[in-house]
């Protein structure tokens, strides 16, 4: 069935109509119940649907693997695979399972190892920041040494430079910072 501009017109104004037309009571209070609120947005259709989890998969795909070596930044790592995860929605247990296949070398030897202590995600972060994550002096270095790029934009090199600041020392006094 094909529908003309003037029937559109028509099924709108009498739906308009038909919402003008309902009596709210002003008693009625509306009860949200906490329980009832879901973390996941409402999808309006499959391929919504379809769409974000391709697009979390294609992420997740993209994030590469931690091995270990000096000159990986963990917190980095983790903070990328963090946002990805969440973005993608994957439950705490299932970060602690899918993060497992993106270690290798050094860093999956190490996991292997220390694996009966790691139960979950949280102690799977706090464990391989205590294990790689760099020594202060290292962190002050590379603040330091920290220059802006020849194609680099103002706010790309100020927004690295502050990470790396609150990496070394969350607490950074601004009068640091600027040196």
């Amino acid at each position: 069935m094909m529908t003309t501009r003037a029937l559109y017109n028509h099924l709108c104004e009498q739906e308009a109509q038909r919402l003008a037309d309902i009596d709210f009571n002003s008693s009625y209070s509306l009860e949200v119940d906490i329980n009832s609120i879901a973390y996941r947005p409402v999808f309006l259709s499959t391929m919504e649907e379809q769409f974000m989890s391709t697009l979390a998969k294609e992420q997740i795909r993209t994030l590469v693997k931690f091995s270990g070596t000096d000159h990986e930044d963990v917190v980095k790592w983790l903070f990328d695979f963090e946002t990805v995860f969440d973005r993608a929605q994957l439950q705490i247990s299932n970060k602690y399972i899918a993060v497992q296949s993106y270690l290798t070398d050094t860093a999956e030897k190490w996991f292997r190892h220390n694996k009966s202590t790691i139960s979950d995600w949280s102690t799977f972060k706090l464990e391989i920041i205590k294990a790689y994550q760099p020594s202060l002096n290292q962190m002050l270095l590379k603040m330091e040494q920290r220059r802006q790029l020849p194609h680099e934009s103002v706010l790309e090199y100020y927004v690295d430079k502050r990470q790396l600041c609150s990496q070394a020392d969350p607490s950074m006094s601004s009068a640091m910072v600027i040196h």
